[in-house]
């Protein structure tokens, strides 16, 4: 038998109405009754409308003074805190009520918000920009929830009431957080109508370099994303050198990782080996472990960009042993890709099949559609090199429709098509085979606009 579940306070006056009016479960009236008898506040709260309705229904319209018209409006709006309101008011800290909060959908969370001053807290806000910010590597659809929660936290705040330009500065670094959530998250059309409000902000009357710089690195991050690279450089260039001149040495390094995470991506991996070489003394000496375990990571992918494959060979153990360590299952999953990579540039084919379908499968469960795209082109190289036409046949077709989905570039789905048309015939010569590969490497590069392999703060 099934433990009755408790009622709350809040919960207790919502379900007045349907008490009265006996519209209620069985379950849920032992439920409402049971909170009644054991909290005195929601039982006076409860005796209070009855009696408000008895008055109601003895009125005359003749006997509705102005007055009484006001008490009875009055009473029936009145939100005086319950006692277990009173409680968390009281002994609540941020992280109290970043729970209470994440219990309910984000619909209610508006209501929450807009209806109760407590949760009009710059504390909270904060600490729900860091958890998402934290959680972006590792779930992006929570991330996503955190910072929008943040960004809902930071509307509510009145202005007037704190130093010149500081709720303005949070609600620029919310909606950047928010962004950058959504661009891990593959959703790039909402990450881009996040940023652009964080920009709006932070150029209107926020006065903190740090939150300007943020939002720089974090649009010069869409930006390679969305392949303008060289909107990219110049973004991440400037929170560089704003991160440098107020003396914030780990967010210039976090930049310029990501700076040469896009060197790589535009078909400059050689420049971003020589960035990332340069970067990994001070990356060391921050003793950040994630900042460590970046450099290295992106070093061996961008090796292995530029063809020195036995090079990033040598720093898989050293990569791992950091992903095992302080890394997140996001990571270790780009890993995992990495490794499947090498694999084929070494001839390992089935190795690199087992890899790249474990990569696929945990990107579509986490509903990454940009990353199991571009994982699933990797797979059809395989497949091709391999000859296995008729699984090349089948995710082809599927690639096809998650690209169009995507609403990635012409020639990407130009190429796409031809490898699916081609695939219906019958004999596969060797020409067709190779201009088939060629083909699907085109499009690979063309639609590189995720993270891929490689990984960011």
């Amino acid at each position: 038998m099934r433990a009755r579940e408790s009622v709350t306070c809040p919960q207790f006056r919502d379900a007045v109405t349907e008490y009265l009016e006996d519209a209620q479960s069985r379950g849920d009236r032992e439920s409402f009754e049971s909170h009644k008898d054991s909290c005195g506040s929601c039982q006076d709260f409860l005796n209070e409308i009855v009696d408000c309705i008895e008055g109601l229904g003895r009125l005359r319209v003749d006997d509705l003074t102005p007055e009484r018209e006001a008490e009875l409006v009055a009473l029936l709006d009145r939100r005086e805190p319950t006692e277990e309101e009173i409680d968390g008011q009281v002994g609540a800290t941020p992280e109290e009520m970043l729970r209470e909060l994440m219990t309910h959908s984000p619909e209610q969370r508006a209501i929450l918000i807009e209806n109760s001053g407590r949760f009009k807290s710059v504390e909270l806000c904060q600490l729900a920009l860091d958890r998402g910010f934290e959680m972006g590597a590792q779930d992006p659809g929570q991330a996503l929830e955190l910072t929008s929660l943040a960004v809902l936290i930071a509307e509510s705040l009145d202005a007037e009431s704190f130093p010149s330009g500081h709720v303005v500065g949070l609600r620029a670094k919310a909606y950047a957080f928010k962004g950058n959530a959504s661009r891990v998250a593959s959703d790039l059309i909402g990450a881009a109508r996040a940023l652009n409000r964080a920009s709006e902000l932070a150029g209107a009357d926020v006065h903190d370099q740090s939150v300007q710089a943020t939002v720089l690195a974090l649009q010069g991050s869409l930006l390679g994303e969305q392949l303008d690279f060289q909107g990219a450089f110049a973004a991440l260039d400037r929170a560089i050198a704003i991160y440098k001149q107020i003396g914030d040495t780990a967010d210039a390094v976090r930049a310029t990782l990501m700076k040469a995470m896009h060197l790589a991506n535009s078909g400059r991996p050689d420049t971003a080996v020589q960035s990332l070489h340069g970067t990994m003394a001070e990356a060391d000496e921050l003793g950040i472990p994630r900042l460590s375990l970046i450099v290295r990571h992106n070093l061996a992918f961008s090796l292995l960009a530029c063809g020195r494959s036995e090079e990033a060979q040598r720093l898989v153990p050293e990569v791992r042993n950091l992903h095992f360590s302080v890394g997140n299952a996001v990571d270790l999953t780009r890993f995992k890709w990495l490794e499947g990579q090498i694999a084929v540039d070494t001839d390992r084919l089935s190795e690199a099949e087992t890899l790249f379908l474990e990569v696929k499968q945990f990107f579509v469960d986490k509903e990454m559609a940009h990353d199991a795209a571009l994982v699933s082109l990797d797979l059809a190289l395989v497949y091709l090199r391999q000859g296995r036409v008729a699984d090349l046949k089948a995710l082809a077709a599927e690639m096809l429709t998650i690209f169009r989905s995507l609403r990635v570039h012409q020639e990407t789905l130009a190429a796409l098509a031809f490898c699916r048309k081609s695939l219906e015939v019958e004999q596969m010569t060797v020409g067709l085979l190779r201009e088939l590969a060629s083909c699907l490497e085109k499009a690979r590069d063309r639609a590189r606009f995720g993270a891929g392999m490689s990984v960011a703060e």
